[in-house]
């Protein structure tokens, strides 16, 4: 254990009498014995002095570098994994910043954190940023929501409605009709689209109480699996984790439903962000045939108040990531999303939502000319 300096000096002083009278050195003895231990604490300074100041290493860049905090979902989603793939490329790629991904319940979790200053990026569905944008949402968010702004479009989502087997009549969405329902972890976008697409359609199933929705997708998916509820939406680029999950250990025990074509174009004359997707045979398991859906863009979303620098830099460094097939973001460990993403596509804003205005763009895109098979 060491001693206070005061203690040691206290010590080094008693040895150093013990060791002048032991001796039998008189004074002028004790003066030379003093000085030629002096002399010899001099010699070693400087290799002290050098230990000490190896051991001070200076700080690592991370610790140098900008913490910036990614907002993505929850486990068993896509929002999660295509984080991570993100935060990996940008991590990898430049030395300015370090992104730190949060898991979260999802979109409208995602913008209140932005809004907060709790994240600086998030992945959200272009549907909940609109209707926050619009005080749909909650007022507090809706006037923080101003300050936020879309750095690109990631990939085109779709709704997936998932139904016990034995519950399924029409085969269609009315099949929803008083089933109970899991919409989605609360504040999640997948809540705010199924409450969008059942209102449009006049389907009411009975949703499971909100202080229960607290469950990621994969825990969701267990929860349909043993009874819980009878129904459960699952909003993401496809294939979705939890459901892959669900129909592998559960082999024709669930389904998801299609929409009718009248159904589609009900949902979408009636939101900007809905376009029919077609969500391709084989996706998951037992799935034969291609299915047809509702979907929108999701986006990456920043601050306003960030550095323009910072946001030049991220930008280009996902650029550079989309360009790059084989290494890069679209590189084949990359999420099934991530692998279809181009430059022109990153480029979409959905109409009548803020932009960041880091230079001309590849051009725009009207959310109706969508329509195209969900990624």
């Amino acid at each position: 254990m060491s001693r206070p300096a005061e203690i040691r000096y206290y010590y080094r002083v008693s040895h150093f009498r013990y060791a002048c009278r032991s001796r039998g050195l008189g004074l002028s003895g004790a003066i030379a014995m003093f000085l030629s231990l002096s002399l010899a604490l001099i010699l070693c300074l400087p290799a002290q002095a050098d230990s000490v100041s190896s051991e001070q290493s200076p700080p690592t860049p991370s610790e140098t570098k900008i913490q910036l905090r990614l907002a993505t979902g929850s486990h068993g989603g896509t929002f999660l994994p295509v984080g991570h793939d993100i935060a990996n490329w940008l991590n990898a790629n430049q030395t300015t910043f370090e992104v730190v991904v949060d898991t979260t319940a999802g979109s409208v979790d995602n913008l209140s954190r932005l809004i907060q200053g709790e994240a600086d990026l998030a992945i959200v569905g272009s549907s909940p940023f609109r209707k926050v944008l619009e005080d749909q949402g909650r007022l507090a968010l809706a006037r923080g929501a101003q300050g936020l702004l879309v750095m690109g479009s990631l990939y085109d989502d779709a709704e997936q409605f998932v139904v016990k087997t034995s519950m399924v009549r029409a085969n269609s969405m009315l099949d929803l009709n008083g089933l109970l329902m899991y919409p989605g972890p609360r504040n999640s976008g997948g809540e705010v689209d199924t409450r969008t697409v059942m209102q449009t359609l006049g389907v009411e199933p009975r949703y499971v109480y909100p202080v229960e929705r607290t469950k990621g997708y994969l825990e969701a998916a267990e929860a349909l699996a043993r009874g819980d509820y009878d129904a459960c939406t699952f909003s993401g680029g496809v294939p979705i984790i939890a459901v892959e999950k669900l129909f592998a250990d559960h082999p024709g025990e669930f389904c998801i439903l299609p929409f009718t074509r009248h159904q589609l174009s009900k949902v979408k004359h009636a939101s900007l962000d809905f376009e029919p997707v077609t969500i391709p045979a084989n996706s998951y398991p037992g799935l034969k045939n291609d299915l047809r859906s509702v979907g929108g863009p999701n986006l990456l979303i920043t601050r306003g108040d960030l550095d323009p620098e910072l946001l030049r830099l991220i930008d280009a460094t996902i650029r550079a990531g989309i360009q790059d097939e084989r290494e890069g973001l679209r590189e084949k460990e990359s999420h099934p999303v991530l692998q279809i993403l181009t430059e022109s596509h990153w480029d979409i804003v959905p109409e009548g939502v803020p932009a960041l205005e880091l230079g001309p763009r590849g051009g725009t895109e009207q959310p109706a000319s969508r329509g195209r098979q969900a990624p």
